[in-house]
């Protein structure tokens, strides 16, 4: 029984639609309707679509309604929902109509809208849609819909085309726009004839703008060096781990010679009191306090700050283990580190706290030992005799009895878990020190939960007379100081500087080097084969080699900067990346025998920047975009680059390597920035440590800003290297409709391109295509600005990123001779 499709209750929502949707695709699918005339296309497809997926009713539709305007004939359909009116012009299923294109929007007037078949249709549909002063003219063959608003049609209008059989996607938004029910909502004054103001940004016309790449083929067999030398966890919990990859030295320069910049104190005046740790002597702060530590009196609170990955974890834990156990051994330290990441973000601190006090309690220690005997029975001993004399006097006789209720209520003071852990570890501390380590507090960032944790660690000193050490991050300090939980205690305050990354580098990859010694495995390469490797050892002589000098080496370096835990992500995303050809470089060394085979920068940039990402992005890269500000302003575009280098050229004199925030507002506001914009920018590249505050405090327009190592190799080197430039061009905006019309239709041939070397060549095309847009750009804004002179860089940046794509061309033709 066929149903009578006017009793067909209208989809409601697009999953009810999507069903008949697809009843429809398949019936399309089985058909060959390349012949069919208009009548048959419309039986088979857009009558079913219009009445079946949009929900149109038989009295809301007129079909072969005569046209009096212009053109004199029938309408194939004519939609109306209250006021709203909608035209349809269909054609036959295999007329030429566009195909399917990732532009969803074309120019009515354009080579493709603006002849043969469509241009046919679009003609008829629009005089049709005058006379019947609908609001949108449709026309369609059925596959291709192309539809635009009838009373704002002029000229440099453009039309949306959606493709429903090719694309889900386009036929959800079929029925969001045209479903009867939707119209009832008012969804045609969403339809519109100018693009969107969507900025148009090269990504979108990839095919694999969000794709992945897989790991590289040597990274599951290098983990056991990852896990041991790179990851933070297991480096942590080994002293022999810990030993061979701790620096004892600090990274403290004043002048970079390479950028030609002076570099400030890291550590900001607002800390000026703490005395600076000194890693590397025998005998360090935190030793003698120990050293001097009375364990009758609760003894002031031990801050150790310093900068975000500046190692403060790594310090701690190396002076457990090694540095400071001599100390440790020879007073008998009662030492409990405990690590708030554990915790999490929702955890209760104060449970937290005791949980892992008690936790220490319950642990053997053989030579400090806190079983029932030695600890448990002397810190209740006062309470027991209390006990046997009182209330328990008439059950003191009876050992059994007494020694059940004796269990009983020590099993209460344990579960209660604070009596219980204050009770003994007062009886500890005024027989040994003891001392007490809170690290991560400020992990999270939260502020409530910085200032109860520290106020819990402050209070269990004086409750237990342990020593608390307590490490925050310095902008963590700078933010509390004011706080009563700080102002409330005697503090001793020490800061610590971060190490050089690069030895922090050097000591880790040596260790990863030793741990794969002598383990052989064997590599699946691209072409098929395999490749037997002896010794895995070899992959970390290369990769030392290729990170620890030259240019590569001087890129991780600074980027890195004074933030060892960043500098460590980036090489641990570079080792595993499928960026980097890592069969290619173990078979130059081991087959070739080329000892001197280095990671290609390009592969070294992209493995660190990109890890996992086939196509750079900047909301999911560890990269800053220079060349975008995204602040939505074409003036503003360049921002980034311009206030970096607004910095570095006050960084090449010492005493004036600190600017104020207020200063760069005074200046760019000529250039039509507001405060929130220069505001913004600066926290942005603060936020990626290219600028930091000279106060550790958080940015604002009354900020005292400096450019960091970072941001002077971001914007003297490799702003101006091809890798770079290339990448965040994907993600830049191109206002320029030439521009961008050239660029995507580079980009279009270079993914169609048959071999390296023509690939190549493109790409140098389309990097000197860019970079003149830029320069164009930055010329049209700075050119009637006076004082920003200093400022301007794109042409000198221009000339050595289209010298780098010169050289990769020469090196593609070297090496892909046809």
């Amino acid at each position: 029984m066929t149903t009578n499709p006017s009793m067909v209750k209208a989809p409601s929502d697009w999953g009810e639609a999507s069903e008949r949707f697809d009843e429809i695709t398949a019936q399309v699918s089985n058909k060959d309707l390349s012949s069919a005339n208009e009548a048959q296309t419309r039986f088979d497809v857009i009558d079913r679509l219009v009445k079946e997926v949009l929900g149109w009713r038989y009295g809301q539709i007129s079909v072969e309604e005569p046209s009096e305007g212009a053109r004199h004939g029938y309408v194939d359909y004519i939609l109306r929902s209250g006021d709203h009116v909608i035209v349809v012009e269909a054609k036959k299923f295999g007329a030429a109509f566009p195909t399917p294109t990732r532009k969803r929007q074309l120019k009515l007037s354009g080579s493709v809208l603006g002849s043969g078949d469509t241009a046919s249709a679009i003609c008829q549909v629009d005089q049709y849609a005058n006379a019947k002063q609908a609001d949108v003219a449709i026309a369609t063959n059925g596959f291709c819909w192309i539809y635009y608003a009838v009373r704002s049609r002029d000229e440099e209008s453009y039309a949306t085309l959606l493709f429903p059989f090719h694309n889900q996607a386009d036929a959800r938004a079929l029925f969001e726009s045209f479903a009867e029910a939707q119209v009832e909502k008012g969804s045609l004054e969403r339809v519109t004839n100018t693009l969107p103001r969507i900025e148009d940004r090269l990504l979108s016309v990839l095919h694999d703008a969000d794709g992945r790449v897989d790991r590289n083929n040597i990274a599951d067999h290098i983990l056991p060096a990852l896990n041991s030398a790179l990851y933070a966890d297991a480096l942590l919990s080994s002293p022999v781990h810990l030993e061979r990859c701790f620096v004892s030295t600090e990274a403290r320069t004043k002048f970079d010679n390479t950028l030609g910049m002076y570099l400030a104190d890291p550590k900001p005046p607002t800390v000026k009191p703490a005395r600076r740790i000194r890693k590397s002597k025998d005998h360090s702060q935190l030793e003698r306090i120990l050293e001097r530590s009375a364990s009758s009196f609760a003894p002031p609170v031990t801050l150790i700050i310093g900068p975000v990955g500046a190692g403060k974890s790594t310090y701690l834990k190396h002076f457990e283990l090694i540095s400071g156990r001599d100390v440790l051994n020879r007073h008998r330290v009662h030492w409990i580190y405990i690590d708030f990441e554990e915790m999490g973000p929702e955890g209760d601190p104060r449970k937290f706290l005791y949980g892992k006090l008690r936790d220490y309690l319950l642990a053997e220690h053989p030579d400090n030992p806190t079983d029932y005997r030695n600890a448990v029975e002397p810190a209740y001993e006062e309470e027991i005799k209390g006990l046997a004399s009182g209330p328990w006097a008439p059950i003191f006789t009876n050992k059994e009895e007494f020694n059940k209720r004796l269990a009983e209520y020590l099993a209460r003071e344990y579960e209660a878990v604070e009596p219980y852990v204050d009770k003994i570890f007062r009886h500890l501390a005024s027989k040994r020190l003891c001392v007490v380590v809170l690290d991560n507090i400020d992990l999270y960032e939260d502020d409530k939960l910085e200032t109860t944790v520290f106020a819990e660690g402050l209070a269990l000193s004086k409750r237990i007379f342990a020593n608390i050490i307590v490490s925050v991050r310095d902008k963590t300090f700078v933010r509390h100081r004011t706080d009563s939980a700080f102002d409330a205690y005697e503090l001793r305050k020490l800061w610590l500087d971060p190490p050089p990354f690069k030895e922090v580098l050097s000591a880790r990859l040596t260790y990863s080097k030793k741990i794969l010694e002598g383990k052989s495995a064997r590599v699946d390469l691209a072409n098929g084969m395999h490749l037997a490797i002896p010794d895995l050892s070899v992959f970390f002589e290369i990769v030392q080699r290729s990170v620890l000098r030259g240019s590569a080496g001087d890129y991780i370096d600074s980027v890195a900067d004074l933030n060892i835990r960043r500098g460590l992500t980036l090489i641990t995303n570079f080792l595993t990346s499928g960026h980097i050809q890592a069969d290619r470089a173990l078979k130059a060394y081991i087959v070739e025998g080329n000892r001197r085979y280095l990671f290609p920068f390009h592969e070294v940039y992209k493995g660190t920047m990109l890890a996992q990402w086939r196509r750079y992005k900047e909301e999911r890269s560890e990269c800053v975009n220079l060349f975008d500000a995204r602040l939505g302003a074409k003036s503003l575009r360049l921002i980034r680059l311009w206030l970096l280098n607004h910095l570095l050229t006050k960084a090449q004199y010492e005493h004036t390597v600190e600017v104020p925030v207020e200063d760069c507002i005074e200046l760019f506001s000529a250039f039509g920035a507001s405060e929130n914009h220069v505001v913004g920018t600066l926290k942005h590249l603060y936020k990626h440590g290219l600028v930091r505050t000279v106060s550790a405090e958080e940015l604002d327009a009354q900020s005292t800003v400096v450019a960091t190592r970072s941001g002077g190799y971001y914007a003297k080197i490799l702003c101006r290297k091809l890798v770079y430039a290339e990448e965040v061009m994907l993600d830049t905006a191109i206002e320029d409709p030439d521009a961008w019309q050239a660029l995507s239709e580079d980009t279009y041939a270079i993914e169609a391109a048959g071999s390296v070397r023509e690939r190549m060549n493109l790409r140098a095309e389309r990097i000197q295509r860019f970079m003149s847009y830029l320069v164009s750009l930055e010329s049209s804004v700075l050119e009637t600005m006076a004082g920003a002179a200093h400022l301007r860089k794109m042409p000198e940046i221009m000339e050595e990123v289209v010298a780098d794509a010169d050289d990769a061309v020469r090196r593609s033709m070297r090496y892909y001779p046809k």
